[in-house]
């Protein structure tokens, strides 16, 4: 450890040591504190362990990486609050209610919520997106025991409490931080491990270059992949036709209140002004998805307005069809389309160099708006294997 890193700690310790309340501002003033150290020497010496024990850093490993989310937060959770108050114990989960006497007991799913969830996310969602990792039911138990049925993977589940009950049964604040730095440790590798390097290919056909997009949607992944795909076809019609400016683009599942957007890209003019609306459906088009998009457009004087989408509702055809008609005599052209028909038109009307920016912004879109690690994986898988 540091002197200054040292000194840090010992601060922090005489502030908050006459108290055995649970310091949530402590607590994420700790975590920021070994996080820069660990960053600072793993960078400096990417060989770096701190725990010997080769048995107990597996089991850290293949909880960080673990395939449930929840799994993956448990240790850095669990120990972050015994680093704060040595008395909790770690594998605790909740307080007996109306127990002034539970000293052990503690709120483990507040400080995941409020402590480690807010620095997962600044750290690229590198643990996963949940904003409140123990709010399943999993976690909503009273203390973590061994071969708990309940538990779809219960090996798995073992091996976090094998390193908490090493961690409990030591009772010492010094073990305690070097397995806490072997957590951050691991989670430092994972996220270097999550940050891609796309290969593009010096030149790839139109029926490759769709092949590659039809394969990445073939897996559910809530919008995130269709708006990456999208929003790299107009990234790219803007670049090389030059029918705007840059495009914005709203997160996924984040409301419209919340981005001040009219659709999920919006294609801007020099002047600042939307030139183009674009909603991205990888599902069904409804009449109440074209009415809410024309409202909002109407209210930002946006004139036209794409619908990308696979198909539309079948029994409401005729309505949306009498639905565009009507807006485009008050002035607003509404446009229902397949994304696979336009980029084949696109992306052989720009030839060889559209398709290669085209590939370029899909990985840009993936990693600028931290899509799920899986699905970056993918698109990396794809690419190599052209």
């Amino acid at each position: 450890m540091s002197d200054q890193l040292a000194i840090t700690l010992e601060n922090m310790t005489r502030k908050d040591g006459d108290t055995e309340t649970f310091d949530l501002k402590w607590a994420g003033e700790l975590l920021e504190t070994h996080w820069q150290a660990v960053v600072a020497e793993a960078s400096a010496k990417p060989d770096i362990e701190y725990v010997a024990d080769v048995t107990l850093r597996e089991a850290i490993h293949d909880s960080v990486n673990h395939k449930q989310v929840a799994y993956r937060f448990c240790l850095p959770i669990q120990l972050l609050g015994k680093l704060t108050n040595a008395k909790l114990d770690c594998l605790r989960l909740q307080k007996k209610k109306g127990d002034p006497n539970d000293i052990t007991g503690w709120d483990a799913r507040s400080l995941g919520s409020k402590v480690v969830a807010p620095f997962n996310q600044k750290e690229e969602n590198v643990l996963g997106t949940s904003n409140d990792p123990y709010v399943g039911n999993p976690m909503r138990i009273p203390r973590m025991v061994r071969d708990d049925r309940s538990k779809k993977d219960v090996a798995g589940w073992n091996t976090l409490v094998d390193v908490l009950e090493q961690v409990e049964s030591e009772g010492n604040p010094d073990f305690t931080e070097v397995v806490f730095r072997q957590v951050l440790l691991e989670i430092f590798r994972r996220q270097k491990s999550l940050r891609f390097t796309y290969p593009l290919p010096p030149r790839i056909s139109l029926e490759n270059t769709l092949s590659l997009a039809h394969r990445f949607l073939e897996q559910k992944s809530g919008g995130d992949r269709g708006l990456a795909l999208c929003g790299a076809l107009f990234d790219a019609i803007g670049i090389h036709f030059g029918l705007y400016a840059k495009v914005d683009r709203a997160r996924i599942n984040a409301s419209d209140e919340a981005t001040g957007q009219a659709a999920d890209l919006e294609c801007v003019n020099a002047q600042g002004e939307v030139v183009l609306a674009i909603e991205v459906k990888e599902r069904t088009l409804t009449l109440t998805d074209v009415e809410g998009t024309l409202r909002k457009g109407r209210k930002r004087k946006i004139k036209d307005i794409f619908f990308a989408a696979p198909r539309v509702k079948k029994d409401e055809q005729s309505a949306i069809d009498e639905r565009i008609a009507r807006a485009f005599a008050s002035g607003q052209n509404l446009y229902v389309f397949d994304l696979f028909d336009l980029a084949r038109s696109v992306l052989a009307l720009g030839g060889e160099h559209i398709r290669t920016t085209f590939l370029q912004k899909v990985g840009e879109h993936l990693d600028l708006w931290n899509t799920q690690p899986s699905h970056r994986q993918a698109w990396k898988s794809l690419l190599e294997s052209v």
